[in-house]
C-alpha cells in the first residue's frame, strides 16, 4: 500500500495555511505553500481554480481559498497530523478523520490500492474523494437529515 511521502518542508507549509492569522497572502506565498510551480499557479489564477482579492496594494490569494486547496492536496489524516494539538482548535469537528475500520472484497482493495498509486495518494485520500462526490450530489438531503453536514461540506467557506 503506498502512503503519502511528506516532503520534508511539509508541515510548516501545512501549518503555515492554517494557523496564519492573517486573512490573505500573497500569490508567490501561496505558490510555495501549496508546492505548486508559477505555471501551475497562473493556470490555477487563469482558470478561476485559484479565486483572488484584488486591493489597491495588489492581488492577494485568500486564507480560505488556500485552505481549500490545502484539503483537495493533501489527505485530512495529513493535515491534522501537520497541525498536531492545534488540529481541535482549527478543524471543525465533523471534518476531522477518527479511523473507520471496514471489510471489502479484495478486489475492492487492490482497486483502493490502485487508484491511490496513480492520483499520488492514500487509500484513505482516495476514499474521501469518492465519498465528498457522493456528498455533494446528495448534499440537500443528508443536510436535512444530518446535523452539521453541510456547515462541513462547505467548510472553509463558512464562518
Amino acid at each position: 500500500m503506498r502512503h503519502t511521502m511528506l516532503e520534508p518542508d511539509l508541515i510548516p507549509r501545512i501549518r503555515h495555511i492554517f494557523l496564519h492569522p492573517a486573512p490573505h497572502v500573497s500569490i508567490m506565498q501561496a505558490t510555495r505553500l501549496l508546492g505548486w510551480s508559477r505555471r501551475e499557479m497562473s493556470e490555477a489564477i487563469g482558470s478561476g481554480e485559484v479565486e483572488l482579492w484584488v486591493t489597491p496594494l495588489g492581488k492577494w490569494v485568500p486564507r480560505v481559498e488556500l485552505m481549500a486547496k490545502a484539503l483537495e492536496i493533501w489527505p485530512m489524516h495529513v493535515i491534522e497530523e501537520a497541525l498536531g494539538d492545534k488540529a481541535d482548535g482549527v478543524l471543525p469537528r465533523a471534518i476531522r478523520s477518527p479511523e473507520l475500520r471496514v471489510r471489502l472484497p479484495r478486489h475492492h482493495i487492490d482497486m483502493l490500492e490502485y487508484r491511490a498509486d496513480q492520483q499520488e495518494t492514500t487509500v484513505s485520500g482516495v476514499l474521501a474523494r469518492e465519498l465528498d462526490g457522493i456528498a455533494s450530489a446528495h448534499i440537500e438531503e443528508l443536510s436535512a437529515a444530518l446535523p452539521g453536514f453541510a456547515e462541513a461540506m462547505a467548510w472553509p467557506d463558512v464562518g
